[in-house]
């Protein structure tokens, strides 16, 4: 909780969540160097929420406490902004370039797009909820990233050309996109220059490949 009340009034990675845990404790990775790590990724959280709010609709109780409604809520807050916020990414690399900078993702938006659409008005105690156990979306927020989403397609950032990743944002699980013009280019793009022999690759970096020629990662690079 600490670090989701920081980022709601300082959108920084330093605040972001942890994107990876010991799945021995649940609790996040106590490594060296871990600060350095890509954590901040719009998408997961989205990718949580998504999924949270189909189970619960499903009819699984995973929600029985008001800390926990809340917690979902702050949740909320800590999406709604991505429009403004750069993240690594669903790579968790930033910038095509490998410098460790974030950037606007369209994948990140979508996925938060769809998030927010599902959770809005979505009651988490499920059938035996009440008022006090709905959650709220600022449609000024869901506006501000469809528009931002839907701008940026079919490209995956400034920097990046086209990503795997868009296949997952305008196709299951988030459906993102209600324009089929921009799904089917957003679509194509990805299969004209990812698909390889054996499926399609997740991305075309500089880091990936060179001239035809393998490269390899700085060692000082902290993955």
């Amino acid at each position: 909780m600490t670090n989701l009340n920081a980022f709601k009034s300082n959108n920084s990675a330093e605040h972001a969540l942890r994107a990876r845990f010991d799945l021995q404790t649940g609790m996040g990775l106590n490594r060296p160097h871990e600060n350095l790590y890509g954590h901040m990724q719009m998408d997961l959280v989205a990718l949580y929420l998504l999924v949270l709010v189909e189970m619960i609709a499903s009819g699984a109780k995973i929600i029985y406490t008001h800390h926990e409604v809340n917690f979902v809520q702050n949740l909320v807050f800590y999406i709604e902004r991505t429009y403004r916020t750069p993240d690594f990414g669903m790579w968790e690399r930033g910038t095509r370039y490998n410098n460790g900078k974030p950037e606007l993702h369209a994948s990140s938006l979508g996925m938060v797009k769809a998030a927010l659409e599902a959770i809005n008005g979505f009651n988490v105690f499920g059938a035996s909820g009440h008022s006090a156990s709905v959650i709220y979306v600022d449609i000024d927020g869901h506006n501000r990233n469809r528009t931002t989403f839907e701008t940026i397609l079919p490209r995956e950032s400034n920097s990046k050309n086209t990503d795997a990743a868009l296949l997952m944002t305008v196709g299951w699980p988030a459906f993102a996109s209600h324009n089929e013009q921009i799904i089917e280019k957003t679509v194509q793009k990805c299969v004209r220059r990812l698909e390889g022999r054996f499926g399609v690759r997740r991305c075309s970096f500089p880091y990936l490949h060179l001239n035809s020629y393998n490269i390899f990662l700085p060692n000082s690079r902290f993955f």
